[in-house]
Protein backbone atom coordinates (compact mmCIF):
# COMPACT_ATOMS: atom_id res chain seq x y z
CA UNK A 1 0.00 0.00 0.00
CA UNK A 2 1.28 3.51 -0.88
CA UNK A 3 0.77 6.76 1.01
CA UNK A 4 -1.63 9.13 -0.82
CA UNK A 5 0.94 11.93 -0.57
CA UNK A 6 3.71 10.04 -2.36
CA UNK A 7 4.98 10.54 -5.88
CA UNK A 8 4.82 7.14 -7.51
CA UNK A 9 7.77 6.05 -9.64
CA UNK A 10 7.10 3.48 -12.34
CA UNK A 11 9.31 1.38 -14.57
CA UNK A 12 7.23 0.25 -17.55
CA UNK A 13 9.16 -2.21 -19.69
CA UNK A 14 12.44 -0.42 -18.94
CA UNK A 15 11.17 3.16 -19.38
CA UNK A 16 10.62 5.23 -16.22
CA UNK A 17 7.62 7.43 -15.48
CA UNK A 18 6.45 9.43 -12.47
CA UNK A 19 2.93 10.29 -11.42
CA UNK A 20 0.96 10.88 -8.24
CA UNK A 21 -1.01 8.54 -6.06
CA UNK A 22 -4.18 10.55 -6.70
CA UNK A 23 -3.79 10.30 -10.48
CA UNK A 24 -3.12 6.59 -10.48
CA UNK A 25 -6.03 5.80 -8.18
CA UNK A 26 -8.56 8.13 -9.82
CA UNK A 27 -10.20 5.23 -11.69
CA UNK A 28 -10.94 1.69 -10.61
CA UNK A 29 -8.50 -0.71 -12.17
CA UNK A 30 -4.95 -2.02 -12.11
CA UNK A 31 -3.27 0.85 -10.26
CA UNK A 32 -6.02 1.45 -7.72
CA UNK A 33 -5.84 -2.21 -6.76
CA UNK A 34 -2.04 -2.11 -6.63
CA UNK A 35 -1.75 1.05 -4.53
CA UNK A 36 -4.72 0.70 -2.18
CA UNK A 37 -4.53 -2.98 -1.28
CA UNK A 38 -1.88 -5.30 0.11
CA UNK A 39 -1.15 -7.10 -3.16
CA UNK A 40 2.60 -7.75 -3.64
CA UNK A 41 4.33 -5.10 -5.77
CA UNK A 42 7.42 -5.92 -7.85
CA UNK A 43 10.14 -3.22 -7.80
CA UNK A 44 13.37 -2.74 -9.73
CA UNK A 45 16.79 -2.13 -8.19
CA UNK A 46 16.05 1.62 -7.84
CA UNK A 47 12.78 1.02 -6.04
CA UNK A 48 10.55 1.86 -9.02
CA UNK A 49 7.39 -0.23 -9.36
CA UNK A 50 8.10 -2.55 -12.27
CA UNK A 51 5.39 -3.29 -14.86
CA UNK A 52 6.26 -5.76 -17.59
CA UNK A 53 4.47 -4.01 -20.46
CA UNK A 54 5.48 -2.19 -23.64
CA UNK A 55 5.97 1.50 -22.70
CA UNK A 56 5.12 2.85 -26.17
CA UNK A 57 1.66 4.16 -25.29
CA UNK A 58 2.04 4.55 -21.53
CA UNK A 59 2.32 8.36 -21.67
CA UNK A 60 -1.11 8.38 -23.28
CA UNK A 61 -2.39 5.99 -20.58
CA UNK A 62 -1.16 8.41 -17.89
CA UNK A 63 -2.74 11.40 -19.62
CA UNK A 64 -6.07 9.60 -19.68
CA UNK A 65 -5.82 8.92 -15.95
CA UNK A 66 -4.95 12.58 -15.31
CA UNK A 67 -7.77 14.12 -17.35
CA UNK A 68 -10.36 11.39 -17.91
CA UNK A 69 -10.03 11.97 -21.65
CA UNK A 70 -7.30 11.86 -24.27
CA UNK A 71 -6.86 12.38 -27.99
CA UNK A 72 -6.26 9.16 -29.92
CA UNK A 73 -4.16 8.79 -33.09
CA UNK A 74 -5.68 8.18 -36.52
CA UNK A 75 -3.81 4.91 -36.95
CA UNK A 76 -6.08 1.91 -36.46
CA UNK A 77 -3.09 -0.22 -35.47
CA UNK A 78 -2.05 2.28 -32.77
CA UNK A 79 -5.60 2.52 -31.42
CA UNK A 80 -5.85 -1.28 -31.22
CA UNK A 81 -2.55 -1.38 -29.32
CA UNK A 82 -3.79 1.32 -26.93
CA UNK A 83 -7.02 -0.61 -26.44
CA UNK A 84 -5.05 -3.72 -25.45
CA UNK A 85 -3.08 -1.68 -22.91
CA UNK A 86 -6.28 -0.12 -21.58
CA UNK A 87 -7.68 -3.63 -21.15
CA UNK A 88 -4.57 -4.67 -19.20
CA UNK A 89 -4.82 -1.65 -16.90
CA UNK A 90 -8.60 -2.17 -16.59
CA UNK A 91 -9.44 1.35 -17.76
CA UNK A 92 -12.98 0.93 -19.06
CA UNK A 93 -13.31 4.58 -20.07
CA UNK A 94 -10.26 4.42 -22.30
CA UNK A 95 -11.42 1.13 -23.82
CA UNK A 96 -14.69 2.85 -24.72
CA UNK A 97 -12.82 5.78 -26.31
CA UNK A 98 -10.80 3.30 -28.39
CA UNK A 99 -13.95 1.48 -29.51
CA UNK A 100 -15.55 4.74 -30.67
CA UNK A 101 -12.38 5.79 -32.48
CA UNK A 102 -12.17 2.46 -34.31
CA UNK A 103 -15.78 2.87 -35.45
CA UNK A 104 -14.84 6.22 -36.98
CA UNK A 105 -11.71 4.87 -38.66
CA UNK A 106 -13.29 1.77 -40.19
CA UNK A 107 -15.27 3.46 -43.03
CA UNK A 108 -12.28 5.64 -43.96
CA UNK A 109 -9.93 2.68 -44.04
CA UNK A 110 -12.37 0.59 -46.06
CA UNK A 111 -11.92 3.01 -48.95
CA UNK A 112 -8.25 1.96 -49.16
CA UNK A 113 -9.11 -1.63 -50.08
CA UNK A 114 -8.76 -2.15 -53.83
CA UNK A 115 -10.12 -5.40 -55.26
CA UNK A 116 -8.98 -6.84 -58.60
CA UNK A 117 -11.82 -8.84 -60.12
CA UNK A 118 -10.33 -9.94 -63.45
CA UNK A 119 -7.01 -10.84 -65.09
CA UNK A 120 -7.32 -7.67 -67.16
CA UNK A 121 -7.46 -5.58 -63.99
CA UNK A 122 -4.38 -7.37 -62.67
CA UNK A 123 -2.57 -6.56 -65.90
CA UNK A 124 -3.56 -2.90 -65.79
CA UNK A 125 -2.57 -2.58 -62.11
CA UNK A 126 0.89 -4.05 -62.68
CA UNK A 127 1.90 -2.74 -66.12
CA UNK A 128 1.27 0.95 -65.46
CA UNK A 129 2.33 1.14 -61.81
CA UNK A 130 5.21 3.41 -60.80
CA UNK A 131 5.63 1.69 -57.43
CA UNK A 132 6.04 -2.03 -56.81
CA UNK A 133 2.69 -3.84 -56.65
CA UNK A 134 1.69 -6.18 -53.84
CA UNK A 135 -1.31 -8.41 -54.59
CA UNK A 136 -2.77 -10.39 -51.69
CA UNK A 137 -4.85 -13.40 -52.74
CA UNK A 138 -7.43 -14.12 -50.06
CA UNK A 139 -9.31 -17.41 -49.88
CA UNK A 140 -13.09 -17.59 -49.70
CA UNK A 141 -14.50 -20.71 -48.06
CA UNK A 142 -17.44 -22.80 -49.16
CA UNK A 143 -19.86 -20.71 -47.08
CA UNK A 144 -18.52 -17.35 -48.24
CA UNK A 145 -16.25 -16.79 -45.23
CA UNK A 146 -12.81 -15.24 -45.69
CA UNK A 147 -10.19 -17.60 -44.29
CA UNK A 148 -7.28 -16.41 -42.16
CA UNK A 149 -4.01 -16.31 -44.10
CA UNK A 150 -1.74 -17.65 -41.34
CA UNK A 151 -1.58 -21.27 -40.18
CA UNK A 152 -1.11 -20.13 -36.58
CA UNK A 153 -4.50 -18.39 -36.64
CA UNK A 154 -3.13 -14.93 -35.86
CA UNK A 155 -5.37 -11.97 -36.55
CA UNK A 156 -4.35 -10.26 -39.80
CA UNK A 157 -4.92 -6.52 -39.40
CA UNK A 158 -5.53 -5.58 -43.02
CA UNK A 159 -5.74 -1.84 -42.35
CA UNK A 160 -2.58 -1.95 -40.26
CA UNK A 161 -0.69 -3.51 -43.16
CA UNK A 162 -2.14 -1.05 -45.64
CA UNK A 163 -0.86 1.76 -43.46
CA UNK A 164 2.49 0.09 -42.85
CA UNK A 165 3.33 -0.63 -46.48
CA UNK A 166 1.31 1.84 -48.55
CA UNK A 167 4.39 4.02 -49.13
CA UNK A 168 6.32 1.03 -50.47
CA UNK A 169 3.65 -0.64 -52.62
CA UNK A 170 0.45 -0.21 -54.53
CA UNK A 171 -1.58 -2.83 -52.65
CA UNK A 172 -4.45 -4.82 -54.14
CA UNK A 173 -6.54 -7.83 -53.13
CA UNK A 174 -7.84 -10.64 -55.29
CA UNK A 175 -10.28 -13.38 -54.36
CA UNK A 176 -9.50 -17.10 -54.56
CA UNK A 177 -11.87 -19.94 -53.84
CA UNK A 178 -11.07 -22.80 -51.50
CA UNK A 179 -10.28 -25.27 -54.28
CA UNK A 180 -7.67 -22.84 -55.67
CA UNK A 181 -5.36 -23.35 -52.69
CA UNK A 182 -4.32 -21.37 -49.62
CA UNK A 183 -3.81 -17.63 -49.23
CA UNK A 184 -0.86 -16.30 -51.19
CA UNK A 185 0.72 -13.08 -52.36
CA UNK A 186 2.85 -11.79 -55.18
CA UNK A 187 4.99 -8.70 -55.66
CA UNK A 188 5.72 -7.25 -59.09
CA UNK A 189 8.00 -4.38 -60.06
CA UNK A 190 8.05 -2.91 -63.57
CA UNK A 191 5.90 -5.88 -64.60
CA UNK A 192 8.55 -8.34 -63.41
CA UNK A 193 7.68 -10.90 -60.73
CA UNK A 194 9.76 -10.25 -57.61
CA UNK A 195 8.12 -13.05 -55.65
CA UNK A 196 5.06 -15.28 -55.77
CA UNK A 197 4.46 -17.50 -52.74
CA UNK A 198 2.00 -18.77 -50.16
CA UNK A 199 1.61 -16.99 -46.87
CA UNK A 200 4.15 -18.12 -44.23
CA UNK A 201 2.96 -19.59 -40.90
CA UNK A 202 2.82 -16.30 -38.98
CA UNK A 203 2.83 -12.50 -39.24
CA UNK A 204 6.47 -12.15 -38.24
CA UNK A 205 7.63 -14.36 -41.11
CA UNK A 206 5.36 -12.46 -43.49
CA UNK A 207 7.05 -9.18 -42.47
CA UNK A 208 10.46 -10.77 -43.02
CA UNK A 209 9.45 -11.89 -46.54
CA UNK A 210 8.14 -8.41 -47.37
CA UNK A 211 11.35 -6.76 -46.15
CA UNK A 212 13.42 -9.18 -48.24
CA UNK A 213 11.40 -8.17 -51.29
CA UNK A 214 11.84 -4.46 -50.53
CA UNK A 215 15.61 -4.98 -50.38
CA UNK A 216 15.54 -6.92 -53.65
CA UNK A 217 13.57 -4.14 -55.35
CA UNK A 218 16.08 -1.54 -54.13
CA UNK A 219 18.86 -3.59 -55.73
CA UNK A 220 16.87 -3.75 -58.98
CA UNK A 221 16.42 0.03 -58.91
CA UNK A 222 20.14 0.53 -58.40
CA UNK A 223 20.95 -1.90 -61.21
CA UNK A 224 18.57 -0.16 -63.64
CA UNK A 225 19.59 3.40 -62.76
Amino acid sequence: MCSPNNTVKLNVGGTTFQSTHSTLTKFDGYFKTMLETLVPVEKDELGYIFIDRDPTHFRLILNFMRDGDVGLPDSEQDVEEISREANFYLLEGLMELCSRKLEILAPKNALKIRILETDEQVLQATVYAEKPVLIIYFVVGSHGEILKPFYQQERFNIFGYLEKYETEFDIYFRKKYLDDGICSFQIRYKNEVVTRQNFPPNIRNFDIKIQECIEKIERLKSYNS
